[in-house]
């Protein structure tokens, strides 16, 4: 399910059947063996079924992994990417690390996250820095992420290892295509995200931050201000 990493798949199916309704053709669960092509040109993608998709232009995701080599060599701590604290410190005093390659610990959950956007690299840069010069620092950023598939525009905060079983709570309607939905685990609200409805994201990342229960019921209400939940 597309996104279903991120957003679980119930919100992958959103953005799936969005698609769908665009005319693209999503195949699920399928594998691929490999590329035909001539004269330098892709010309079809073979699947492990046999089948032969044909194509002129082939666009290959395959994720990526945290370059923890050097960091290896010079003996700091490893484990998804370079550990280091919520000041960016690796396991050696001397040495910061920041971006998509750091998995640092962050304060407002006590646990260990590496957050892949450009955002995290933008705003845990500067961090960093401050901490070289020995100022007190603890980087706390929410993960934060958007996308515009056709119609749907959206933008997510949150904590995506904590949203793992979390309940869905929609204000709005899905089907109209402007909502915002949070994922709430044991009450506290995880993460939060808004599709076409706008300048509320710093509302989610206040909700998110309290890191206490919030009554599912008053954050359906759109009648209640996100503030005033």
């Amino acid at each position: 399910m597309p996104l279903a990493a991120a957003l679980g798949d119930e919100l992958g199916n959103l953005f799936a059947t969005q698609h769908e309704h665009n005319g693209v053709v999503i195949r699920r669960s399928v594998s691929v063996e490999s590329l035909i092509g001539s004269s330098g040109q892709v010309t079809g993608v073979i699947l492990a079924d046999g089948e032969t998709v044909p194509a002129d232009l082939v666009l290959v995701g395959i994720g990526a992994v945290p370059n923890v080599e050097l960091a290896e060599k010079a003996q700091l701590g490893v484990d998804n990417g370079i550990l280091v604290d919520a000041s960016l410190q690796t396991s050696d005093p001397h040495v910061f690390a920041a971006g998509d390659v750091a998995n640092a610990e962050h304060p407002l959950i006590s646990q260990h996250l590496r957050s892949e956007h450009w955002a995290n690299a933008v705003n845990g840069g500067p961090a960093a820095a401050r901490a070289m010069l020995g100022q007190n620092v603890s980087f706390d950023a929410i993960p934060y992420f958007y996308t515009d598939q056709f119609d749907l525009g959206m933008e997510y905060s949150g904590f995506g290892p904590l949203t793992r079983g979390a309940d869905l709570v929609y204000r709005g309607d899905p089907v109209s295509g402007a909502f915002i939905v949070f994922w709430q685990n044991a009450g506290r609200v995880v993460a939060g995200m808004n599709v076409n409805v706008w300048d509320v994201n710093d509302a989610v990342q206040a909700l998110i931050r309290r890191a206490e229960p919030v009554d599912p019921v008053r954050l359906a209400n759109e009648s209640i201000p996100l503030g005033q939940v």
